[in-house]
């Protein structure tokens, strides 16, 4: 799947996997700046990679949670 709009074409693929790369950092306790982070990405892929950075970090924090 690509996410596609006027300014970019995407990978979702790549885009999952840097919001779990980023997501597993701030879960180690690493202070990221999502606005830094998504400052080129237009407003479609922004929005998507934001709810799957969120998705994996409430994954960590559940697992976590249950060990």
């Amino acid at each position: 799947m690509q996410l596609t709009s006027k300014k970019c074409v995407v990978s979702s693929r790549d885009l999952d996997f840097l919001a779990y790369s980023f997501a597993r950092m701030r879960f180690h306790g690493r202070h990221l700046c999502t606005d830094a982070i998504t400052g080129n990405m237009d407003e479609d892929c922004r929005m998507w990679f934001l709810k799957r950075y969120e998705f994996y970090l409430e994954q960590l924090n559940e697992k976590e949670l249950t060990e």
